[in-house]
């Protein structure tokens, strides 16, 4: 065999190898099933959980300070505030505008990573934290105008990372703290002293399911009882008292609701006072006594975060992430029947909607952040007239975008808080959106807790630490 035989052969020969290759991809590789990851399922019901007894509230710790806690009598008491509708009330001026050196900050601490806002009551700052080096959930309590930390109250509870840790908004009423961690263990306690006052196993108590990346519920006192959507077995909804946990009242859970990350908000509805709860697999109302008042499962999306927000005339703005978008529900009474049902429904890239924060209602205008699904509008700040929902009247534009974090109006302003940690300060006039300041506040990411605000004096977070800000400014601007 000459030369260029063999050197035909081998060619050829090679020729066939990568045919056959190329056969191999094209029938085993690009046809094969492929399962894409979905941002709601992370297999976590596979996981084998070691079942452990908590002692909610067991460990105490206080701290030697010389901080003397001085007068302060405005209050943001709870999530979303007094009135739970993030509107600040203040009587004087805040600094609206400030020179490249920010606004004038009282002091900062580190904190457990997670997303956990602050609440201002009585002169201290209370935040349920996740203490590292524990493994524990902790209330940590700090003078308000110093930050020195007065005490801590917690318990052992070793979770794993997943997406942070803390999540919740301790509830201020009457001189008692009520938390809800990231496993479902509530605690109750002494707003001054820490002391324990009473505690609830929601998983062990009701056999809830605590949500995926943990719980994410706050707590809402109204009228000395504690109002939970505990999403159990036989209980969808319970009242406690404030003062020493003893249920009051119970609401069957007939249909089999889940718990979410959304929290029990109370409404006046068709001229009836309701709690209304948001679970996964759908929304629904009972009255100051527990009893229902009326069910819609139509709309139920897989992860639900944001609080549903009455909207005027009988009717609930609905809104959740992962493309879900947003709903209005329509509550209706005829004798003693109630009933409720779907109006209209749109994705975030046609309307109004939100991942994570629960929108403002001023007036008949809704303020939200777009979710990052919206397409051109991700993540800017919104106006809508919810008269005239979905239709968008005002934005703040393509420069403008601030991921998940929160917001709140004082001063007749609107403060938002990025991602990144930058505060901005923005007017709304004649339907448009015009920013006054901004400057970066925290060093961190994931900038998501909510914000308090009483008295002039705000409380803003990052994944990893808190700061107070003093915006008080007597000279009107």
């Amino acid at each position: 065999m000459n030369a260029h035989v063999l050197n035909f052969i081998l060619k050829a020969l090679a020729v066939a190898v990568a045919c056959l290759g190329i056969w191999h991809y094209l029938t085993f590789t690009t046809s094969r099933h492929v399962e894409y990851a979905e941002p709601v399922r992370d297999k976590s019901e596979n996981r084998v959980v070691k079942k452990m007894t908590t002692k909610i509230g067991a460990d105490f710790k206080k701290f030697e300070s010389e901080a003397k806690i001085q007068a302060f009598e405005a209050e943001w008491p709870c999530f979303r505030g007094i009135t739970r509708d993030n509107l600040a009330e203040y009587d004087g001026y805040l600094t609206k505008t400030w020179d490249e050196s920010g606004p004038k900050v009282l002091w900062r601490k580190p904190l457990g990573e997670g997303y956990s806002g602050a609440i201002i009551a009585g002169g201290r700052v209370y935040v349920l934290d996740y203490v590292e080096e524990d493994s524990s959930d902790a209330l940590r309590c700090f003078e308000l105008f110093s930050g020195e930390e007065l005490w801590r109250r917690g318990y052992k509870n070793p979770i794993r990372r997943n997406h942070g840790k803390s999540r919740t908004i301790p509830a201020f009423s009457n001189g008692v703290v009520v938390t809800l961690g990231p496993a479902a263990h509530v605690m109750a306690v002494d707003a001054d002293s820490g002391d324990l006052l009473w505690s609830r196993d929601l998983v062990e108590a009701y056999g809830a399911e605590i949500p995926q990346w943990y719980a994410g519920q706050c707590p809402l006192i109204e009228d000395g009882k504690v109002i939970l959507g505990v999403g159990g077995e036989k209980v969808l909804m319970t009242a406690l008292d404030l003062k020493t946990g003893e249920t009051v009242w119970e609401m069957p859970n007939d249909h089999g609701l889940k718990m979410s990350h959304s929290s029990v908000v109370s409404a006046t509805l068709c001229d009836t006072k309701q709690y209304i709860y948001a679970g996964i697999g759908g929304i629904c109302a009972c009255d100051p006594e527990g009893k229902q008042l009326w069910l819609c499962t139509k709309w139920k999306p897989a992860v639900w975060a944001p609080t549903p927000l009455a909207i005027g005339d009988g009717r609930l703005f609905l809104t959740a992430g992962y493309g879900a978008g947003s709903a209005t529900l329509a509550v209706k009474k005829d004798g003693d029947v109630f009933t409720a049902s779907i109006e209209q429904e749109w994705k975030p890239t046609q309307g109004p909607a939100s991942e994570q924060q629960t929108p403002i209602l001023i007036g008949d205008t809704m303020f939200v952040i777009q979710p990052k699904d919206a397409g051109a509008r991700r993540a800017e700040f919104i106006a809508a007239d919810v008269s005239a929902l979905p239709a968008v009247k005002s934005e703040s534009g393509k420069d403008a975008r601030f991921g998940l974090g929160p917001y709140l109006y004082a001063d007749g302003a609107f403060w938002i808080l990025d991602d990144e940690g930058v505060l901005s300060v923005y007017e709304y006039k004649d339907d448009r959106f015009e920013r006054l300041a901004t400057h970066k506040i925290l060093p961190g990411a994931d900038s998501w807790g909510p914000i308090a605000f009483a008295g002039g004096l705000m409380i803003l977070r990052d994944s990893t630490s808190m700061v107070c800000l003093d915006l008080r400014n007597e000279v009107q601007q």
